[in-house]
C-alpha cells in the first residue's frame, strides 16, 4: 500500500446476537469497522447501539457516533436441522442524515451495512464523493410485527430499488432462487459482487463477468466473513480501481477471519497483502 491509509465509515446497527454458544456482538458495523481498522484505515462508525457496545466491539482509536438508544438491534437465532432462522426481538432507532457528523460527508470511503432496514435511503444521498459501498442483506429482509421472524423481501419488493451505490456486496444465501435480483443491480449499479463462501466471489461490472477463487483453508467460524469481504474490498478498491484485485485481495482477507472464531483471526495489511501474493499472484 502507498501512501496515506484511506479514511472508512462504516454504518449500521451493531446488534446483539442470542445464539446457542451465548450472546455476542455483531453486525456489518462491527465487522466491518475491526476489519478496515487491522487493515491500517482511519475508521469511522455511524451506529445506534449501547455504550457497552462500542467499549467492548470497537478498537481503540476508531472514531463512533452513537445515536442514544435504550436497546439495541438483537437477534434471537435458533436452528433446526442446521437450518438458521433468525428472529428480531428488540430494534434501535433508523439511521438518518440528520445523524451524519458533517465533517464525516467527504470521507474517502463509505461503507453501508444495514442489518434490518435501519440505514435510511436519505442518508445514502447525504456524502459528498466517496467510493459507496453497500452490504444489502439488511436491505432485503423484512420481519413479522408480532413474532418478529426475519424473512426474504419478496422479489417484487427488492427490484424496486437499487441502493446508489458503486459496489453491492450480497451472497447466495441472501438471493437464493431470485437471480433477477442480480440483473437488476446490475443494471442500477457499476460493480456488483455476490459471494458464495469457499466457492468464491463473482464480480459483476457491465457485460463483465469474473470469477475470482477462495483461498483454500479450514473453515471454522464463517459468521461475518461476508461483510469482511466487503470491507477489504472496498480498501482495495480504491486504491487500485481494480474489481478483480480488490476481489482478490478481499478473499484473502476473508480467509484469515474464517480460521478463527469471531475477529480474532483478522489479518494486519502485510498478512493480507502476503497471502494475496501467495494465492494469486
Amino acid at each position: 500500500m502507498s501512501g496515506s491509509p484511506p479514511s472508512y465509515l462504516v454504518v449500521g446497527h451493531i446488534c446483539l446476537d442470542h445464539t446457542p454458544f451465548g450472546p455476542a456482538w455483531g453486525g456489518t458495523a462491527m465487522f466491518g469497522a475491526i476489519t478496515a481498522h487491522r487493515l491500517g484505515a482511519k475508521v469511522h462508525v455511524l451506529t445506534s447501539t449501547l455504550a457497552a457496545a462500542v467499549e467492548q466491539a470497537v478498537p481503540e482509536g476508531v472514531a463512533v457516533h452513537n445515536v442514544p438508544t435504550e436497546v439495541p438491534l438483537t437477534f434471537l437465532h435458533k436452528y433446526d436441522s442446521g437450518r438458521r432462522e433468525l428472529f428480531i426481538t428488540a430494534v434501535a432507532p433508523t439511521l438518518e442524515a440528520r445523524d451524519l457528523p458533517p465533517a464525516w460527508r467527504a470521507l474517502d470511503i463509505v461503507h453501508f451495512g444495514p442489518v434490518a432496514q435501519e440505514v435510511s435511503h436519505g442518508l445514502i444521498d447525504s456524502f459528498e464523493h466517496p467510493l459507496r459501498g453497500g452490504s444489502v442483506q439488511g436491505w432485503m429482509r423484512r420481519w413479522d410485527a408480532v413474532t418478529g421472524h426475519v424473512v426474504p423481501l419478496p422479489e417484487h419488493d427488492l427490484l424496486r430499488w437499487a441502493p446508489p451505490v458503486h459496489c453491492s456486496f450480497l451472497s447466495e444465501e441472501d438471493i437464493g432462487d431470485r437471480r433477477e435480483v442480480i440483473s437488476f443491480l446490475r443494471r442500477h449499479q457499476p460493480i456488483v459482487v455476490l459471494t458464495d463462501g469457499s466457492h468464491g466471489a463473482t464480480v459483476y461490472a457491465g457485460e463483465r463477468e469474473v470469477h475470482v477463487p477462495a483461498v483454500p483453508v479450514q473453515e471454522v467460524d464463517a459468521n461475518g466473513a461476508g461483510d469482511v469481504f466487503a470491507a477489504a474490498y472496498l480498501i482495495r478498491y480504491h486504491e487500485t480501481q481494480d474489481m478483480v484485485l480488490a476481489a482478490e485481495f478481499a478473499a484473502a482477507v476473508a480467509s484469515f477471519h474464517v480460521e478463527q472464531v469471531g475477529t480474532a483471526g483478522l489479518p494486519t495489511r502485510q498478512q493480507a497483502d502476503e497471502r494475496w501474493r501467495a494465492n494469486y499472484t
